[in-house]
This record gives C-alpha cells, sequence and structure tokens, in this order.
C-alpha cells in the first residue's frame, strides 16, 4: 500500500517516477558511471576531505566528484533502481548507499566536507544543507532554475533557484562561482565554501 501522509505520498510517487526512468534507461543501453561535474574540476583543490553527502545521487555524479578525496560517502536516492545500478558501477567499500528521501534523514550537523547535489533542488532542504558542512567544507550545487517555469508551469517553484537565491542563500560564505546556463535547459549552479571558525 503506498504511504498515506501527503510528504510520504510525495516521496513514493517520486520512487514510483524515478524508478520507471531508471529501468527503461537501462534497457536503452547498459548504465556507465557519470563522470564527475564540471564544478568540482574546477574546484577540487579546494576539496577538505572527511564524510561526503551526495544528494539524490541517481548514478553517483556527485560520488564521480568525490571518489578520491571522501570518506565515508553517504550516497542517497529515493529510487531503489538507481541506488542498485549505481551499487554495481561504484563497488569501493567507502560508499554507503542509502534508499530513501534525502531531505527526510537526520543528518547531524557540520558533518560532511563536501555535499553534492545535482539536478536535484529543494529550496527548503538547501537552507537546512548549509548546517551540515563542517567549516571549510564545500557545497556544489546545480539546479532548475526558476526560468523553467516559462515552458514547465506545472513544475513545484520550490524545485526551482534562481542566481540571486543562491547569491542570498549563501551571502556568508566564500562563494567561488555562481551561473545560470539558457535554454533549453535552464540550470542554476554554484559552488561555495563556508568559512572556517576564527
Amino acid at each position: 500500500m503506498p504511504p498515506s501522509s501527503p510528504a510520504r505520498s510525495t516521496a513514493y510517487e517520486d520512487k514510483l517516477k524515478w524508478n520507471a526512468r531508471y529501468r527503461e534507461s537501462n534497457q536503452i543501453a547498459p548504465p556507465q558511471r557519470p563522470e564527475p561535474h564540471p564544478l568540482a574540476l574546477r574546484w577540487k583543490s579546494r576539496f577538505v576531505g572527511g564524510p561526503m553527502l551526495d544528494a539524490a545521487c541517481g548514478l553517483g555524479r556527485g560520488v564521480a566528484c568525490g571518489i578520491d578525496r571522501f570518506a565515508p560517502i553517504y550516497a542517497v536516492d529515493v529510487s531503489d533502481v538507481a541506488i542498485v545500478t549505481a551499487r554495481n558501477l561504484w563497488p569501493q567499500s567507502n560508499i554507503r548507499w542509502i534508499i530513501g528521501d534525502v531531505t527526510a534523514l537526520p543528518w547531524e550537523e557540520e558533518a560532511f566536507g563536501l555535499i553534492c547535489s545535482f539536478r536535484f533542488t529543494d529550496r527548503a532542504f538547501m537552507k537546512r544543507m548549509l548546517t551540515y558542512v563542517r567549516p571549510g567544507g564545500m557545497i556544489l550545487f546545480e539546479g532548475f532554475s526558476e526560468r523553467q517555469l516559462e515552458t514547465k508551469p506545472d513544475r513545484n517553484p520550490a524545485w526551482t533557484m534562481t542566481r540571486s537565491g543562491l547569491a542570498e542563500l549563501f551571502a556568508s560564505w566564500e562563494v567561488l562561482e555562481i551561473g545560470e546556463s539558457s535554454a533549453p535547459h535552464f540550470l542554476v549552479h554554484c559552488a561555495a565554501i563556508r568559512p572556517k571558525r576564527t
């Protein structure tokens, strides 16, 4: 039986949607390891190590960014099909694969040296995410721009972000870069470091 509460029903529906997408993709072509995101390639010299979180990991693009520099890596996705597939692509023992809603799990404050969140935007979770990074740690983010609402008006605005919104969110951090891609994707991205305590 599907979960009954609205929040859990959304997670359940997301799981069904993404399971179907990953199954279809796996039937079209054998799954491949994702390449590291360009943000990670540009800023890996600032990585501090320690535990890492790949939020809504899919097949592990965040994992690809930190596999040689962070341990353990917590890779979380609501899709069990994605997790099973990714586990086969990344057999390393320093990865903790978790099937679940990353926004609902009880992460500790200042737990991670890196959080990657690619193609996943949840404004409420992003505010909390800042507290999960230890001083000197980094967030790498790429998500849907609010401009997507121009072509996809049914998209939930809470799942979109703007460049100005990112600048405001990371106002007290060291912002390495903020940018936005043009049509047809309309994505915003950011790399930022939480200041060390003085």
